[in-house]
């Protein structure tokens, strides 16, 4: 995407431009399996970017950023995006926490008449090999928010608690243009047919059916003609910002 809008920048030319993917984990898309990310990898470097496993950044500075393997990247600008990360309120309950999320039962439940959920539960999955935690995915928040529901119905005496119990049928990653990776019912695919199938998977996950004629629309619009440079969203400024104390538990995990 960023080598079709160079002609729109006249003082930029193709070695100005630079991509280098910086992970810790010893393999990119581990929730796919090594195979796929294998494939992801090969997609990747194709394209010319630089991947760096088992890496991080050690130090930000003025004019760089140094990762922990001693390379040093120039640059003056850095853009932060930070993963997925509980609210720093969450430690300070004094709860059972794991990776910073509260430890809920199958009912996903802290004690009486208190409720976990998403991004700030640690949900045990009882059909993990390595008896993980469920990931914290939209598509897990959405159905422990109605599992919760019940819940709350239940304890105030009507039907029955539930405990929250989903298997992963898939997991699908779109690498752009014609590539992909997905996994779905745990069979491997990768190139056209794993496109098809992430496409679809995220057609049939969209609400409404004008949101995803909306959707396929503007893909089939990218078909013809290259991205937009930019798109302006509708959130506040304010709501995307840090506060300090965010920032350092964020950065120290």
């Amino acid at each position: 995407m960023t080598t079709s809008q160079l002609n729109r920048f006249p003082h930029l030319s193709p070695g100005d431009v630079r991509w280098v993917l910086v992970d810790l984990a010893p393999q990119v898309l581990p929730e796919l399996g090594p195979r796929l990310g294998r494939a992801a990898v090969r997609v990747v470097r194709s394209r010319g970017m630089d991947i760096r496993l088992g890496t991080t950044v050690a130090e930000i500075t003025h004019d760089g950023v140094l990762l922990s393997d001693g390379t040093r990247l120039a640059t003056r600008t850095v853009l932060w995006t930070v993963g997925v990360t509980p609210p720093a309120l969450v430690e300070r309950l004094g709860l059972p926490v794991a990776r910073g999320r509260l430890v809920v039962d199958e009912q996903l439940r802290l004690r009486d008449g208190v409720w976990a959920a998403g991004d700030t539960a640690a949900a045990r999955d009882p059909y993990s090999d390595a008896g993980r935690d469920y990931p914290p995915t939209a598509q897990h928040a959405q159905r422990q928010g109605v599992t919760i529901a019940r819940n709350i119905a239940a304890d105030l005496g009507h039907g029955s608690p539930r405990p929250y119990r989903r298997r992963d049928l898939g997991l699908v990653a779109d690498l752009g243009g014609a590539a992909a990776v997905a996994r779905p019912l745990g069979l491997p695919l990768t190139g056209l047919t794993a496109k098809v199938v992430t496409k679809g998977y995220h057609l049939y996950a969209l609400p409404a059916a004008a949101n995803r004629l909306r959707v396929a629309a503007d893909w089939a619009v990218n078909l013809v003609s290259r991205p937009i440079a930019a798109q302006l969203g509708l959130v506040d400024p304010t709501a995307a910002r840090l506060t300090r104390e965010q920032a350092a538990v964020s950065v120290t995990r």
